[in-house]
């Protein structure tokens, strides 16, 4: 039997990050070079128009998450903390949908909007704080709050201007305030940052703080120009890829023994590597749940779905629990 413990090499987890830059040189060279003709002709406002986009980001790691639940000794473990927030968050999405509109899908998009945020940036700062090798100190949480709520108002700025546009505060349209709030915010968390890294105790952790920095720095500054197509495309390919990495790397390590997980279990006369069978999986899930959310059930289901993963994800990854048992890093 293979006694390899397979791990997640942070290097690779940082290396995602060279999205920010080469995002920031198609931004450059169609601004200084081609007179915005990608923008005007070929770049869509969001990613989710390329139909190669949505077969393999957004739902599918969310569907990879939830198939690692497809463990009987899993389920046994986590079934008292799952049940109730499921019920909850049926009938958040239900309300959202069936309730008299727009406010209820309104309130729900604010609902979605700041719990996809707080999900994306806790994922990628708990990574931080693991490279640094630090615990989260005051001063930390602070900046992770900070953080959190510029990423909300870019969120806003990006998906919100059908819903809000017309708002105004005062004489200010709502718009320009979510904007300016969010350049603050991002400014602070800047300088805030400067004082973190003094503590890691790794080079590496250093990095990655500053990766994250740079990312919502990138999108404050790359949405603020038009090229909201990246602003979506930075934090979507860092995160997914981010999390089929852990994903599968737990799940190669929780099975090399022999299949435990349905998947797997169904799948293990296949002459597939375990790292392709999350994926091809997930995606096969995900693809006609994707393509059909414009019916009003399977809208509802993905979404809830979706906010169990954001739940779920919270807790799965620390202490000692199951998931943690058969996850290690490497920095």
């Amino acid at each position: 039997m293979d006694d390899e413990i397979h791990t997640v090499d942070c290097r690779w987890l940082l290396a995602l990050y060279a999205i920010i830059p080469i995002s920031i040189a198609a931004v450059a060279l169609d601004l200084f070079w081609l007179d915005g003709r990608l923008l005007q002709e070929y770049l869509p406002s969001d990613p989710n128009r390329w139909a190669f986009w949505t077969v393999v980001f957004g739902l599918p790691h969310i569907i990879a998450s939830t198939l690692t639940m497809a463990d009987r000794e899993y389920l046994g473990y986590y079934r008292r903390r799952l049940g109730i927030p499921l019920l909850v968050f049926t009938a958040i999405t239900t309300a959202g949908f069936l309730g008299p509109q727009p406010i209820s899908y309104n309130l729900l998009f604010v609902f979605l909007a700041f719990y996809t945020i707080y999900h994306v940036l806790a994922q990628q700062l708990g990574l931080t704080l693991m490279m640094m090798a630090v615990p989260p100190t005051r001063t930390f949480r602070a900046w992770k709050w900070l953080a959190i709520f510029a990423g909300f108002a870019i969120y806003v700025t990006v998906y919100g201007q059908g819903r809000f546009g017309h708002v105004e505060i005062g004489s200010l349209p709502l718009f320009d305030v979510v904007s300016y709030t969010a350049g603050a915010l991002v400014a602070l968390m800047t300088v805030m940052a400067i004082n973190l890294t003094k503590h890691s105790r790794y080079a590496i952790g250093k990095w990655y703080l500053w990766g994250n920095v740079a990312m919502l720095m990138s999108a404050f500054l790359i949405n603020e120009i038009g090229y909201t197509v990246f602003v979506v495309m930075i934090p979507r390919i860092i995160h997914d890829l981010t999390a089929f990495s852990v994903y599968i790397t737990h799940d190669r390590n929780r099975n090399k023994a022999g299949p435990k997980n349905l998947v797997y279990r169904l799948t293990h006369l296949l002459p597939l590597p375990a790292y392709l069978v999350l994926p091809l999986a997930s995606i096969a899930i995900a693809y006609p749940l994707t393509t059909n959310q414009h019916h009003t059930a399977i809208g509802i289901a993905v979404l809830t779905v979706s906010f169990l993963h954001y739940y779920f994800e919270g807790f799965i990854w620390r202490g000692n629990t199951p998931h943690k048992q058969h996850l290690g890093f490497r920095r």
